[in-house]
């Protein structure tokens, strides 16, 4: 597992499907911020449309385009006309995909879903307010235009287990927006930036991949062909933070998964982490998350009917 698998798997993406929108004529759509964990998508498969973000910057979005807000910020989606009130558009159920619709026809084609995610994710936390990719830009044979092909295809055809088969589809369709955001536009500093150094990266890869390790910074440089100092110098500077921040980090999503999807006791959670006692990681779990690990699990627990 590289180590964008990891920070994938650490931050249990999962994709959803959830409106197909036919748009015509002059309308707007506002979208309210999103609680933490979701992260919104827009996939234009016909037509041209606005988005202005809540600081006011605009984009231009055409066929061809996905937008992905990752930390689920609040935007306006606009026509490309004339300007109006933000209103409600008519809902149609009954297919696949609830369908959103201003007037009659479809000038504008969109799929919108989310993808949902641990709170506070490394990776997501990560990337910047908005990734806007086009899929015409990319390179001859790369899988993201097919997939938004195949997804586009079960939306149409509502067809025995559809609603697994696409959101199975937008959980590949995170990684292969991730992956053409860091091809276009690579990361200049932060967790992501580190992964594309030779010799700091070689270092970060074997701490997401063992995060229960005693890691040491001798270790660490000897990794990187590094001095300590040099190493600790390098590493804070391109990442923006220590080594030990970041551990910890990984630690806690680790925890967080385990704790939220296995049966197994808070000693071994800690220790699986990288924590000799229950008592230093239940510290910094609660540091971390504002609540201790045996109040966090007692609150995924089902109400008994």
């Amino acid at each position: 597992m590289n180590a964008i698998d990891t920070l994938i798997t650490l931050a249990d993406v999962r994709g959803s499907l959830d409106l197909r929108c036919q748009f015509q004529g002059d309308w707007a759509l506002d979208h309210d911020q999103t609680a933490s964990g979701i992260a919104p998508y827009h996939i234009v498969l016909a037509g041209e449309c606005r988005i202005e973000l809540q600081d006011g910057r605009r984009l231009r979005l055409v066929a061809g385009d996905i937008l992905v807000l990752p930390t689920g910020v609040s935007h306006l989606l606009l026509s490309r006309g004339e300007r109006v009130s933000p209103s409600r558009p008519q809902r149609e159920e009954g297919g696949l995909l609830t369908v959103q619709r201003f007037g009659n026809g479809q000038e504008l084609d969109l799929l919108c879903g989310r993808f949902l995610y641990q709170p506070d994710s490394m990776l997501l936390s990560a990337l910047p307010d908005h990734l806007l990719i086009s899929t015409q830009s990319l390179s001859v044979g790369d899988p993201l235009p097919s997939l938004v092909a195949l997804l586009r295809s079960e939306a149409d055809g509502n067809q025995a287990g559809g609603q697994f088969m696409v959101n199975a589809l937008t959980s590949a369709l995170f990684t292969l927006v991730l992956r053409a955001h860091l091809q276009q536009s690579p990361q200049s500093e932060g967790s992501l930036a580190l992964l594309s150094d030779r010799r700091l990266g070689r270092a970060w890869q074997a701490m997401l991949e063992d995060p229960a390790h005693d890691w040491t910074v001798e270790a660490l440089a000897e990794l990187a062909s590094m001095s300590r100092a040099t190493f600790m110098r390098a590493f804070s500077k391109l990442s923006g933070t220590s080594p030990w921040t970041l551990l910890t980090q990984v630690r806690m999503q680790r925890a967080y998964g385990l704790l939220s999807r296995s049966q197994s006791g808070l000693s071994d959670i800690a220790a699986q982490v990288g924590y000799q006692s229950q008592a230093a990681f239940s510290k910094v779990f609660k540091d971390t998350y504002g609540m201790a690990p045996g109040q966090f699990r007692r609150k995924l627990e089902p109400p008994v009917s």
